[in-house]
Order: structure tokens, then C-alpha cells, then sequence
């Protein structure tokens, strides 16, 4: 019963990572708008969301002095822990994300799959701050989640496995 409750709530963590990303309007995305533009103003879109200079977006959100500060933190800071669930669920649901590496590539392919998807449906853009912040995100819990102290008590309450310590 666990293992399936935890599986749904990664569903869900899945489906609301989908509406923040491309579709909740309150963030200014409208997955409609690819029905909207013609082909020159979807390019012009895609010319104006899209940044691959690193941290180019960071940079003018920090020293933007007519964004309010929690706009500023929402942002950076929401990128960032975005993706931290996904070191709790990915490990324990799929089984052969099993090292660093492979959640690392797992993570990236994600972020990138979500970022293009924005780009394609207009509802967002593609930025390589949001990937640097996202995948940042989830590494830095990844680690944390599988240090020693923490790795048999995450899996024994999420999944009511034995710690293999403890035999």
C-alpha cells in the first residue's frame, strides 16, 4: 500500500510540475497560444524565450529594480527546489536510476524534455537558468537524500523497506 501511495503521489507531483510548467496561467502560460500565432510570431516567440547564455536570466532578475524581491526569489529559488522531489521518487520508484550518473542523465533529459516542450506549445520559454536551477536542485537533494544517516529511514518509511544495515 505504501509503494503504491508513494507512485501516486509522484503522479501527482508529475501532473503539477506539468501545469506549473506549460499550462498554469498564473505564471503566464497559455498552452493555447501555439492555436494563436501565426509562423513569424511564433518565431519571434521562440526568438524572445530563449536564452543559452548561463545565467544571463539570474543575472538581470537580481539587478531588476522593478521586480518586487519575492518575484526575484520566486523564481531563482522556485527553479531550484522544483526538481528536489525528484531525488525522493526516481530512486525509489525506478529502480535502475540506481547512481549519481544515471539520475543526474535522468534529471537532465527531464528539464530538457520540459523546456523544449515550452518552447513548442508557446508557453513558456526555454532558458539554460532553468536548467542549471532545476537540475542543481534535484542533485543537491539526491545527495542529501542518500547520505548514510538518511538512506535506510527514507526507504524504510516510503517504502517500508529494512534498512540493509539492520539485515
Amino acid at each position: 500500500i505504501m509503494k503504491r501511495t508513494f507512485i501516486w503521489l509522484f503522479a501527482v507531483y508529475v501532473f503539477i510540475i506539468i501545469d506549473f510548467t506549460l499550462i498554469s496561467e498564473s505564471f503566464g502560460r497559455n498552452i493555447s497560444s501555439i492555436f494563436l500565432l501565426d509562423n513569424a510570431a511564433a518565431r519571434e516567440y521562440i526568438s524572445d524565450n530563449t536564452n543559452f547564455i548561463p545565467f544571463e536570466t539570474v543575472r538581470l532578475f537580481l539587478n531588476a529594480s522593478n521586480l518586487a524581491p519575492y518575484r526575484v526569489l520566486e523564481n531563482i529559488l522556485g527553479n531550484f527546489l522544483a526538481f528536489m522531489p525528484f531525488a525522493l521518487f526516481v530512486p525509489n520508484i525506478f529502480k535502475w536510476v540506481n547512481s549519481i550518473l544515471k539520475f543526474f542523465v535522468f534529471v537532465s533529459v527531464t528539464v530538457i524534455l520540459i523546456e523544449a516542450l515550452q518552447l513548442v506549445f508557446l508557453s513558456g520559454s526555454a532558458d539554460i537558468d532553468d536548467f542549471i536551477l532545476n537540475v542543481s536542485g534535484a542533485m543537491t537533494a539526491y545527495v542529501l537524500f542518500n547520505l548514510n544517516l538518511l538512506k535506510g529511514h527514507i526507504k524504510n518509511f516510503v517504502l517500508g523497506e529494512q534498512n540493509e544495515n539492520k539485515g
